[in-house]
């Protein structure tokens, strides 16, 4: 997985950057594991994952998080409807062509490439 840790001048605070592929576990690695403890977790579950083939989920806001033996899987729920009369308005008579759905955008990585991102996302914390 391609990623940066970055400050974000906006937000005061330093933040994870990904491809669009990956955006959701960079959004998730931002904005929930921010203190020691949360992060120990992670390591923990990615540990027992490769070690004991457990799985471990997680729910942080609008994020779905399964830590397995094949890796993690961050899913980031996304609410539409609020737009989805302007996106159909967009269509005019074809509403039909366009439903709004709140299934959102889900990243994938394997073990190894999360357990390195927690490394380095640690280091910076500190």
């Amino acid at each position: 997985m391609d990623y940066e840790i970055a400050f974000d001048q906006e937000e005061n605070a330093y933040r994870v950057f990904a491809d669009v592929e990956f955006a959701a576990i960079a959004e998730w690695v931002s904005e929930y594991l921010k203190d020691k403890e949360a992060v120990q977790r992670v390591w923990q579950a990615a540990s027992l994952a490769e070690k004991d083939n457990e799985i471990t989920e997680f729910q942080h806001g609008i994020f779905h998080v399964m830590i397995s033996p094949e890796g993690v899987a961050v899913k980031r729920r996304v609410d539409m409807s609020q737009a989805e009369d302007e996106i159909k308005a967009m269509f005019d008579t074809q509403s039909g062509f366009f439903q709004a759905s709140n299934d959102g955008v889900e990243s994938e990585c394997g073990l190894d490439d999360l357990i390195d991102l927690i490394e380095n996302w640690h280091d910076f914390q500190q």
